[in-house]
């Protein structure tokens, strides 16, 4: 009797507990973009706040340091790049004369802080077309409420990122000694944290740079560069080799070596052979700066080590079609998840045995046939470390600098 008593205190705590944490889920998802774009600048961020420690300087002035140096620019710079996209993306679609609906989705897509875009576009019309005193009022009205919910929205943000920064590794830890007696959420924590870390910070950075170096080197082309031979929309083409370097080696090259054939084109049919010269220059310019550097030198320093790379490319182009723009973001970090989570948590749920047992990876594999020994525990020359013992990053989360 007195265990049945017990069992339906149990059961009713956690059924408040249930509910507190739906409430939770429930407020998280009114604010997913925000969370998953505060996981990737913290991941962008930590290095910054981790090399500052050398200096010793104190968590807090260090989180505060950190994001004033990279974080918050870095956001900037982002929101500037994205701005210039549109607009530029907009002139194309009215060179083409395609018609504003798809801008308008593109756009929508894009809107990680979720503002309303009719209200911005009413605002601007009104300000545009009307001139009396009481619609100047409500439309800056309307302005003040929308900048104010986008600074609301960077605050969370900024905030999110600070106390992961100063407390995150502390309550790693702390749920980690408290819960897992197993040691295999430990495990999953340590493989799934430092292939984050390179991915998001890796690839993704990866990203912006090649974008940003391709959008200087073509508007500084453009500023030296013959009319006739101008590349067109730069901004927009730089941005293009940024998303295509998300493919290896061969993806920058898919972006710009098509502009360099339409300027030769152009050159050609302008009868003047001169002008090939300074497409010359700028397809060596491209090659090097654009393409060579940032694939083949800021890639293999930064880039992840052990998620698929194939895998990675699809969940980069799924995730903005299925999330939106912080897909971009999103889908990475559930592959990672999901990836460690056969690796490391199944084997567990499948045997029970939370270490001495381990599962293969794909790059165990050679012509269809496991390059793994058939003695449980012990592995071939050359396979990948077991994920009952992962390596520790010295990023991980138990780190309590």
């Amino acid at each position: 009797m007195e265990r049945d008593r017990e069992f339906g205190r149990r059961i009713a705590v956690g059924s408040i507990v249930a509910a507190l944490f739906l409430l939770v889920a429930h407020v998280a998802l009114s604010f997913l973009g925000v969370l998953v774009f505060a996981v990737f600048l913290y991941y962008a961020v930590r290095p910054i706040y981790r090399a500052l420690d050398r200096f010793n300087v104190p968590r807090r002035p260090r989180a505060i340091l950190a994001l004033v140096l990279f974080g918050v620019p870095f956001l900037v710079l982002i929101t500037y790049t994205i701005a210039i996209i549109v607009i530029e993306t907009q002139a194309l679609l009215e060179a083409y004369n395609v018609q504003d609906q798809f801008l308008d989705e593109v756009i929508t897509d894009i809107d990680v802080t979720g503002l309303d875009l009719d209200e911005i576009r009413r605002i601007v019309t009104d300000l545009s077309s009307q001139a009396s005193l009481g619609v100047v009022v409500l439309s800056l009205g309307g302005t003040v409420s929308l900048v104010s919910g986008a600074v609301v929205q960077l605050i969370i943000m900024v905030t999110l990122v600070y106390y992961m920064l100063i407390d995150g590794p502390r309550f790693v830890s702390w749920a980690l000694e408290t819960y897992d007696e197993s040691g295999v959420m430990r495990a999953y924590a340590r493989a799934v944290d430092p292939e984050l870390s390179m991915t998001l910070f890796g690839n993704i950075v990866n990203v912006f740079v090649t974008a940003i170096v391709g959008v200087v080197t073509f508007y500084t082309y453009n500023f030296f560069a013959p009319a006739a031979v101008d590349v067109p929309f730069p901004a927009l083409i730089g941005a293009l080799t940024g998303i295509g370097s998300l493919i290896p080696v061969v993806g920058i090259k898919l972006v710009y070596v098509p502009v360099i054939v339409l300027l030769a084109a152009n050159a050609w049919a302008a009868g003047d052979l001169s002008l090939l010269v300074p497409v010359g220059a700028l397809a060596a310019v491209s090659a090097v700066l654009v393409d060579f550097i940032p694939d083949f030198f800021i890639r293999a320093h930064i880039s992840g080590k052990q998620t698929h790379t194939g895998m990675l490319l699809v969940s980069y182009i799924v995730g903005p079609l299925v999330f939106g723009f912080y897909g971009l973001f999103l889908a990475p970090i559930l592959l990672i998840l999901v990836i460690n989570a056969v690796y490391i948590l199944l084997p567990y749920v499948l045997t029970g045995q939370p270490s001495g047992v381990r599962q293969a990876r794909l790059t165990e594999y050679r012509d269809g046939r496991p390059e793994v020994s058939s003695v449980e525990g012990t592995e071939a020359p050359g396979a990948e470390r077991t994920e009952a013992e992962p390596a520790v990053s010295s990023e991980g989360p138990s780190d309590h600098r």
